[in-house]
């Protein structure tokens, strides 16, 4: 008799709230008795101390219950409560810049449902990349649409950065599209003392399209580009040939690279509909659009941030934010493009022409 009230102690922590805490109490009341009297009043004891947890779990249930009411009143949102993560399952069919991922076979299929539940399991991030898509997608949209390459190339940036501008990996590579300085150099990017451009998010843009562009007329698919993107085109032709595979899904590439086509993939799945998901955020809860005046300048001699900042009439930090190539206090000398704040170029021009006239200006 003691072993079935501690079995139902047990269940009754394992299972909180979820369990029906009446049926509790009718499985007390039908614990057999009778038998030796001194090992009855032990178990009479027990299941006295068993009714007084009940009883104190349904207050605990009461007042939880209370304080979820409080939360829904009106003006107030109601308390997210998101489905344990066996709730979702992969979509039956995943296709990424119009190519089909083949689920039907399930090493693949496998390797999918990893990412998927992985990201899933990563609110905190995939509410992150939902405020920064806000902020950023509509201007990898639009030049997309206006090179003529597929919409699903923008979720190439979640992999890569998560959205997050300041990113640096182990290899050195920076910014949103995460380009090793190499690279950037190639695709436009200037890197010296004062300005690393891999961290200006539209020069970075503009670099990675064409990048991606000519790696997909080069390898024919989207995934092979991507992969290329990601180990670097001179590996993914080396084990093209080597394998005689050109089939993404079917290379043994690095496992980073393996993964790699999938989490983005995994990506689009989350962010096409993320409510489908469990993530449920308002329009005032996302970040907003990048907006910027950007300008181009050529500078005689080197521009301190703090004489723009004051210019323009905002902070040194706001100026600086917006500008995150240009590493230093000043601005140095050559040809740059320059990022302010909607609305402030035209007193730009105003402070730059007096600022080139003036002493060591000329």
């Amino acid at each position: 008799m003691k072993r079935y009230a501690r079995v139902i102690g047990v269940f009754l922590v394992l299972m909180g709230c979820a369990f029906h805490l009446s049926s509790a109490e009718e499985a007390v009341q039908a614990i057999p008795q009778g038998g030796d009297g001194e090992k009855d009043a032990r178990y009479l004891q027990e299941i006295d101390a068993l009714r007084n947890s009940i009883s104190a779990l349904r207050s605990e249930i009461d007042l939880m219950r209370r304080e979820m009411q409080k939360q829904s009143t009106p003006g107030n949102s109601p308390v997210p409560l998101r489905p344990a993560l066996t709730a979702w399952r992969l979509p039956r069919e995943v296709s990424l810049c119009g190519e089909k991922v083949p689920l039907e076979i399930k090493s693949i299929w496998e390797n999918m449902d990893r990412e998927f539940l992985q990201s899933l399991n990563s609110e905190a991030q995939v509410l992150l990349w939902m405020k920064r898509a806000r902020r950023y997608f509509p201007h990898i949209e639009k030049m997309l649409k206006k090179m003529g390459l597929p919409d699903d190339l923008k979720y190439l940036t979640i992999t890569e950065s998560s959205l997050w501008p300041y990113a640096v990996s182990s290899a050195n590579a920076g910014g949103i599209w995460q380009f090793i300085p190499s690279t950037g150099e190639k695709y436009g990017m200037k890197k010296n003392r004062g300005v690393d451009e891999r961290f200006d998010f539209f020069k970075a843009t503009e670099g990675a399209l064409a990048y991606l562009k000519s790696l997909y007329d080069e390898f024919g698919t989207w995934s092979v580009a991507m992969a290329a993107y990601n180990a670097g085109e001179n590996r993914v032709r080396k084990e093209i040939l080597l394998q005689g595979v050109q089939n993404y899904f079917f290379l043994d590439l690095p496992l980073q690279t393996e993964r790699y086509v999938y989490k983005i993939a995994v990506a689009k799945i989350i962010l096409s509909d993320p409510k489908q998901y469990g993530f449920d955020l308002e329009e005032k809860d996302l970040y907003d659009p990048l907006q910027v005046d950007r300008i181009q300048i050529e500078l005689p001699q080197p521009l301190p941030i703090i004489e723009i900042a004051r210019a323009v009439g905002v902070y040194y930090k706001d100026i600086k934010e917006l500008n995150l190539h240009f590493s230093e206090e000043n601005i140095p000398t050559g040809t740059h493009f320059l990022n302010l704040p909607p609305g402030t170029s035209e007193r730009f021009w105003r402070f730059f022409s007096a600022w080139k006239r003036g002493p060591g200006g000329k």
